[in-house]
């Protein structure tokens, strides 16, 4: 095998894997049902008929068209097919850019997002300015107001709900 050919890993439509670990040097699509995984490789791609359950994958890119559950995912690039339908996962990602989901893409249960710039821009240390705190960063300048000042966002006229005059009256079917 020559150096220049991406190595690439297949795991067949029917096939069963369950506690797969290890690391996988270029790509792995997986097309066949894996249950509990820890994998690191340079891509993951959970085709249509695959299925991913339970795991932690890191990975520079993931690809995600068939059905995945319980995993956690630490990526910089994440994509969400037509078909993805993603339940009770952990999406970490190094860049709120890095994310594309298709509008058919399904998300069931508990799926969280969250994003750190882990080897991000260089911070510099917080300042304070009256009232106020300043975080500083190379790419954007954040003013956090003070608990005594109102938000200048926050819609002038809110209206009361305290005292409402009467219970709404809401159908519940029947």
């Amino acid at each position: 095998m020559s150096e220049s050919k991406q190595r690439e890993g297949f795991i067949p439509a029917g096939l069963v894997v369950q506690s797969l670990r290890g690391v996988v040097e270029g790509s792995l699509h997986i097309a066949g049902d894996v249950e509990q995984a820890a994998l690191q490789a340079e891509h993951i791609c959970l085709t249509e008929s695959g299925t991913l359950k339970d795991g932690q994958i890191e990975a520079q890119s993931v690809m995600i068209d068939g059905y995945v559950t319980g995993v956690t995912f630490t990526t910089p690039r994440l994509t969400a097919g037509a078909n993805a339908r993603i339940s009770d996962c952990v999406i970490e990602m190094g860049s709120p850019t890095g994310c594309a989901i298709h509008e058919d893409a399904s998300f069931e249960g508990d799926v969280r997002i969250s994003v750190s710039r882990k080897g991000g821009g260089q911070q510099r240390p917080d300042t304070q300015r009256e009232g106020q705190t300043v975080v500083a960063h190379d790419e954007a300048h954040l003013v956090i107001p003070g608990d005594d000042e109102p938000d200048p966002h926050w819609a002038a006229k809110t209206p009361d709900i305290s005292e409402a005059e009467q219970d709404a009256e809401i159908p519940l079917g029947g």
